[in-house]
């Protein structure tokens, strides 16, 4: 059993996280509805970056929470969700969502979970759901059939599964046992979670490798040295890799320098540039993902990389 907390990046403003110590997961709201999280008072705007910040400087797994709204469809927030989490770099815990008032129990809370769950495991990303144990009781996320749903089960004072009121039967991996507690500094009360499973943990190496983060990849700054997407010494072996490729490409140099004997025209210089890229740094940016990232990314990556190369400008 591990303790986490779940926070809002309003009510608990000023908190001192380098106070903060016995946390082994966060949960930070990230968006809301149909939109990313923001919250200004008194001149002042909040934002979830600095929570996410916070726990990432004291070595805490962090993810982001949504709070649905039954204004826009679960697909689209859950797009909301998906964005903000790779926006923050919150891609230690799963991404959750948060699902009560102003939702009811109902057959059409269900159908709205199941949907936005799906669509995060669609991502290929594993989701997470909160509710209340009256909710799950009602709304059985345990029967979802979502791949890797993860359950969060708010119950103050009582196991979800105790006697009693709201009691839940089923499944679950992390239980929300008080909105009590308190952490240094901050401005209201701490949501504390318990959890039973690592099932919410590892997100970092399951988040999809994108087209995006393929263009900062090349650029050498999408992964960073905090230990998001951190692939620093997989980037040290590439540009090993990439700095030998050089001299693969004497073949090119020469052929434009002994263009004056023999004419080349564009498309020849281009094709044989092309061949060269391919064959070369096609290979070596293989060999690092699969090394970093495994297998399936690699492939991703491989995929792209080609189009890049071969694709008219």
């Amino acid at each position: 059993m591990a303790r986490g907390t779940d926070l809002h990046p309003f009510y608990q403003r000023g908190l001192r996280w380098d106070q903060v110590s016995d946390l082994a997961f966060a949960w930070v709201k990230v968006s809301d509805g149909g939109a990313p999280y923001t919250r200004t008072e008194g001149g002042v705007t909040y934002r979830p970056d600095t929570h996410v910040a916070g726990a990432k400087s004291r070595g805490i797994p962090v993810g982001g929470y949504h709070y649905a709204q039954p204004t826009l469809g679960p697909e689209k927030q859950a797009d909301v969700l998906l964005a903000e989490v790779r926006r923050i770099g919150a891609t230690g815990v799963a991404p959750m969502l948060d699902l009560e008032a102003p939702f009811r129990p109902d057959t059409a809370a269900r159908d709205f979970g199941i949907a936005f769950c799906r669509r995060v495991a669609a991502a290929g990303v594993r989701p997470a759901v909160y509710m209340s144990a009256s909710f799950a009781a009602a709304l059985r996320p345990d029967q979802w059939d979502v791949p890797g749903l993860v359950i969060v089960i708010a119950r103050y004072g009582a196991r979800p599964e105790a006697p009693g009121s709201g009691r839940y039967s089923g499944r679950y991996d992390v239980h929300q046992y008080t909105s009590g507690g308190s952490l240094p500094g901050s401005a209201g009360a701490v949501d504390f979670d318990e959890s039973y499973t690592d099932h919410h943990l590892d997100q970092e190496g399951a988040m999809p490798f994108t087209s995006d983060d393929f263009v900062q990849f090349m650029w050498g700054n999408v992964f960073d040295s905090a230990g998001n997407r951190n692939y620093a010494q997989f980037m040290k072996d590439l540009d090993a890799k990439v700095a030998a490729l050089g001299s693969s490409l004497d073949a090119v140099t020469k052929l434009i320098t002994d263009s004056s004997a023999h004419p080349v025209d564009p498309q020849q210089l281009a094709a044989a540039l092309e061949g060269k890229l391919v064959a070369e740094l096609v290979p070596a940016v293989t060999e690092a993902v699969t090394s970093a990232a495994g297998v399936e990314t690699a492939d991703e990556v491989r995929r792209m990389l080609v189009e890049r190369l071969t694709s008219p400008s």
